[in-house]
């Protein structure tokens, strides 16, 4: 005969309650905890009060707060039994086992609330060894004293700042009252009802750099921060608790944070937009323009295709000769202000990719020139109207041609070698548009033959900055060398540009100034049919 076999699932309460020391994160998961009876007691305020007993070193943290106090030390000391009422328990789901961090935290424990009292080592409480109620006086408050604190005062300190940021009742240490920014009784914050909880929106004010970051808050404790986050801008949710749920058993994270995260973004959103809608109604095109980046921050930019302005921030102005590196100056800028559609149509608005000391200077010389906007690409929706007004350069045909050009010369400098042409002024043609320039040079980049092309009447040498960065092998900027071959090409420009010789010569010789032996003198110089000094003679 076969005997049937049953088992059932058992706990060895003592192991399992001592294990559960190392299932908190933090040590100062007692703090929170603290505050949360406090508030679900309804407290007014929660204080906590710090002191160091020089003589035995001992720290010792008294928490007391305003509340109901606590019904049955029983249930105080029951893990997995909250005691709270059933309304409470529905809505927040208290674990019932936030009371072992305090048993954890200390040495020895006191706890008065309601006429009654415990004092033990929390180590007796923590082997089941049956601890004695006793009557006290009934002093209104529930006051739990923690000695031998294993937490130094500044952390203490510092971990209650953060917590007490959003919490809904006041939090004090050692009598002052901590700052509380993001709580929902805030003076500086108005929050809006949604289906996840109280929200306040950043940024739909006063338009704000930054608007993507925000900070989430579940039973007034913070549990969510956006990893790239703002102090001084950014949005504060307050998790309605009915629907979102704190992981066991430090409540620091969101149970599915992925999915809730993916939750909270989407409302947050919807009610941005929402509120941008309404402004839109009654904010004047420009004024509108300036939430630009609240609405590339949340994918809103489709709100812009139907307004007859365009954010300063998607489009530059070419405001001075075009240069290859901002070392040398920036020469795109953004518009002061939002650009309206009539100016857009009226300058004209161009796309250029085009790299300087590769592929040349050619088309932004010609944008520059024409006064055109360059559009800083990818920064609106694709439905935008912009997108049919832009003239994209890199699909047309460019050709720059010198008028009265000269053979080709080479200009040796310190840190660079190129090929120059000299003419009385130059063409740049794009498709079926031309231009002339006279008082500007152009290089034609690396991809041709790293040539330049400088008119008769520039001879400023600035045609470098277009050539290349001057840029050592730790990418700093070599200015003196840059500077040395500046002046040696404006030399070069002259000699090779005037008629008379005497001219040429007296612009390639170098400074003799630091030579005193020569102070005075005349010399003959002869040059060989390369331009190499040949011969040098006394005069």
């Amino acid at each position: 005969m076969t005997h049937k076999q049953e088992v059932a699932m058992k706990v060895n309460p003592q192991k399992w309650v001592e294990s559960l020391r190392y299932s908190f994160t933090n040590k100062t998961t007692v703090l929170s905890e603290l505050m949360q009876n406090a508030r679900r007691a309804g407290a007014s305020a929660v204080r906590f009060d710090y002191t160091t007993d020089s003589a035995t070193e001992s720290n010792t943290l008294v928490v007391s707060d305003d509340g109901c106090g606590i019904e049955s030390m029983q249930t105080l000391l029951s893990v997995a039994e909250s005691g709270w009422k059933t309304d409470l328990v529905n809505q927040e789901h208290p674990f019932g086992i936030g009371f072992l961090s305090a048993l954890f935290a200390c040495r020895h424990i006191l706890v008065t609330s309601n006429g009654k009292e415990i004092s033990a080592n929390t180590q007796d409480i923590l082997a089941f060894k049956t601890i004695p109620v006793t009557p006290c006086e009934r002093k209104g408050t529930t006051d739990i004293v923690l000695v031998g604190m294993e937490l130094d005062e500044q952390t203490i300190l510092n971990t209650l700042r953060i917590l007490a940021r959003g919490f809904p009742i006041p939090v004090y240490f050692n009598g002052e009252c901590l700052e509380r920014p993001a709580a929902e009784d805030s003076d500086y914050l108005v929050f809006i009802d949604t289906e996840i909880g109280k929200v306040y929106l950043h940024g739909l004010v006063k338009p704000s750099l930054r608007n993507s970051s925000y900070e989430v808050y579940l039973q007034g404790l913070p549990i969510y921060r956006t990893p790239s986050f703002y102090s001084d801008r950014h949005h504060v949710i307050h998790l309605n608790s009915s629907c979102f749920d704190a992981r066991l058993p430090d409540r620091d994270k969101l149970i599915d944070e992925e999915g809730a995260i993916e939750r909270i973004t989407a409302v947050l959103r919807q009610a941005i937009e929402k509120r941008l809608r309404s402004m839109k109604m009654t904010l004047a095109a420009e004024e509108f323009a300036m939430f630009y980046q609240m609405m590339r921050d949340w994918q809103l930019l489709h709100l812009l295709n139907d307004v007859p302005v365009v954010p300063w921030e998607v489009l530059k102005e070419i405001v001075s000769y075009p240069v290859c590196s901002c070392q040398y100056g920036d020469f795109l800028e953004y518009p002061r202000k939002p650009v309206t559609r009539d100016e857009i149509e009226a300058r004209g608005i161009v796309m250029i990719d085009d790299i300087i000391e590769q592929d040349g200077a050619g088309r932004y010389l010609f944008a520059w020139k024409k006064g055109y906007l360059v559009y800083d690409k990818r920064y609106l929706d694709s439905g935008h109207w912009l997108h049919d007004l832009i003239d994209n350069l890199q699909t047309q045909e460019l050709r720059i041609e010198p008028v009265n050009g000269t053979d080709r010369y080479i200009f040796e400098g310190e840190l660079t070698s190129i090929n120059v042409r000299f003419c009385d002024y130059y063409r740049i043609y794009l498709g079926d548009d031309m231009i002339e320039i006279h008082d500007g040079a152009v290089y034609l980049g690396s991809d041709n033959d790293c040539e330049a092309i400088i008119p008769k009447q520039d001879a400023s040498g600035f045609v470098l900055k277009q050539v290349g960065r001057y840029e050592n092998e730790y990418d700093d900027f070599q200015k003196a060398l840059h500077e040395a071959d500046v002046e040696a090409l404006s030399r070069f420009c002259i000699a090779n540009t005037t008629t008379d010789p005497t001219d040429a010569v007296a612009s390639l010789l170098p400074d003799f100034s630091g030579c005193p032996l020569l102070y005075g003198k005349s010399f003959r110089i002869r040059l060989d049919p390369t331009g190499k000094v040949a011969k040098v003679e006394a005069a």
